[in-house]
């Protein structure tokens, strides 16, 4: 490739990214083409097949990892229209590809008012291009989801930088109830809006704040009555205490390591569990293993570029966080202290947070995280060592695209079978499993008992050994 992975020039950069674009548009179709359901997938496709084939909506959404039921009805929502169209347990992922898709189209749009031609390619490339990120857009889970909240809120906070707005304080505010119902790392977007409201980043149309909030509510209102008759869904919610990040140490701190792991080539254990040996019919005994030990060590490595950043960043901004943000601030300013700010806020969530933070609980953030090294690098490549810069760009988003390519055919979420392998027994059986296709691409062990079942599916008649019939039904918690 002869020409520059970034360009000084509008046009050039606009080229580069559209081509950055449907790069990872088609790693992304990949990757959602062989994606494969597990636990937590199993989950949120019940209740959307429930919804789409018998007209029944569960108003609570997946088990959380501090127990009880997530509030609200809106991931039956989210699965079970996609399946009113599609019969096909792929359906929902395409929702969620459209969710990435619209995302990064709402950021780049925000971020080349600020961001110069080169910094829009950089962040083509540690975004939408990021590993990381095109793991999430591949199947169906929660997190997956939350990218586009991310998006909208940076959109709608620089949006009101200097006046509120009506449409934009809507969806700012229909976003946060909404990301609530979907996952429990909302709390992210809430304390940064907070924070950033109150030192001046932000005009808030209060009318249009209770309002969107108010319409974003409303799956929660079957969920309330269910709560009534059912406090389980909720009382069950008892593991870990308020304060454990900031008590235990080490749990908080993981937190903030995936502010550096995100723009990092090193990857997640779980997801980095390769073997490749379903794709070639055959055992592997090496090639997966060998990648794996390299995503462990050589390529965890990469972290000290967003670590460098980090650094650079917070010796421009420490002293931002004292005052309130000048109105006469330019957007770079702003941006540069919107960042700061949606830091501070996730360092005090990680701190209360109960649990331990995993790292699929940080990508509302996803955006913020990768944008400390997009300005560092492209303030080196502005420098005498731009021709350095713009080969390490470009050898980043080739490695990128390698290990995308490699999660998609050798990643546990992206094969059937092989070294710690998604599937697991089954108790029982289900007519969904044959109307979404789930047995078509790869079978599941079935009717074991004492196994795990999906939390609301009802189970099919079964029969033991002696040939008595057993009718079992977990359609409620």
């Amino acid at each position: 490739m002869s020409a520059p992975i970034l360009s000084d020039s509008r046009r050039g950069a606009a080229r580069i990214v559209g081509a950055l674009f449907v790069v990872g548009l088609a790693l992304s179709a990949v990757l959602l083409a062989r994606g494969l359901p597990a636990g937590d997938q199993l989950n949120l496709l019940a209740r959307g097949w429930l919804l789409a084939e018998k007209g029944q909506f569960i108003s609570y959404g997946n088990p959380m990892s501090t127990g009880g039921k997530a509030p609200g009805g809106i991931t039956t929502i989210l699965v079970g229209l996609p399946l009113m169209v599609w019969r096909d347990y792929r359906a929902p992922t395409v929702v969620i590809l459209l969710f990435h898709v619209l995302a990064y189209w709402l950021l780049d749009r925000t971020l080349r008012r600020v961001l110069g031609p080169g910094e829009r390619v950089l962040f083509a490339v540690l975004y939408w291009l990021n590993p990381w990120r095109l793991y999430f857009s591949g199947f169906l889970w929660n997190p997956s989801y939350l990218f586009l909240f991310g998006a909208i809120h940076l959109w709608s906070c620089l949006g009101q930088r200097d006046r509120p707005r009506f449409w934009m304080t809507f969806l700012h505010a229909a976003g946060l109830v909404l990301a609530f119902q979907v996952h429990a790392s909302f709390l992210l977007l809430a304390m940064a809006s907070f924070l950033l409201w109150l030192r001046g980043y932000f005009k808030i149309h209060w009318p249009a704040a209770v309002l969107g909030g108010a319409l974003a509510a409303l799956p929660l209102i079957p969920w309330l009555i269910d709560l009534e008759a059912n406090p389980s869904i909720v009382t069950e919610a008892d593991k870990g205490f308020l304060g454990r990040g900031l008590a235990l140490v080490l749990p908080g701190l993981r937190g903030i390591a995936y502010w550096l792991r995100y723009n990092s080539l090193g990857l997640p254990e779980k997801v980095a569990r390769f073997d490749f040996g379903p794709v070639v019919g055959g055992s592997d005994a090496w090639l997966g293993p060998a990648l794996s030990f390299l995503d462990r060590t050589v390529l965890a490595l990469t972290a000290v570029f967003p670590l460098l950043a980090g650094i650079w960043f917070w010796r421009r901004n420490r002293h931002r966080w004292r005052r309130r943000f000048p109105a006469e601030a330019s957007d770079r300013v702003w941006l540069h202290g919107y960042v700061l700010w949606c830091f501070l806020a996730s360092v005090i969530v990680f701190a209360l947070a109960p649990t331990t933070v995993m790292y699929w609980q940080v990508v509302l953030l996803f955006h913020a995280a990768a944008l400390p090294l997009v300005l560092w690098a492209g303030a080196l490549w502005r420098s005498r060592r731009g021709r350095l810069v713009t080969r390490v760009v470009w050898g980043y988003a080739a490695a990128e695209i390698l290990l995308a390519l490699a999660v998609a055919f050798g990643s546990p979420q992206y094969r059937c079978g092989g070294r710690y392998d998604m599937r697991f027994p089954l108790v029982a059986d289900s007519p969904m499993f044959d109307d979404l296709g789930i047995r078509r691409d790869c079978p599941w062990p079935m009717n074991r008992p004492e196994a795990w079942w999906p939390d609301v599916l009802p189970r099919e008649e079964i029969k033991d050994n002696k040939g008595s019939k057993d009718v079992r039904d977990t359609a409620r918690p």
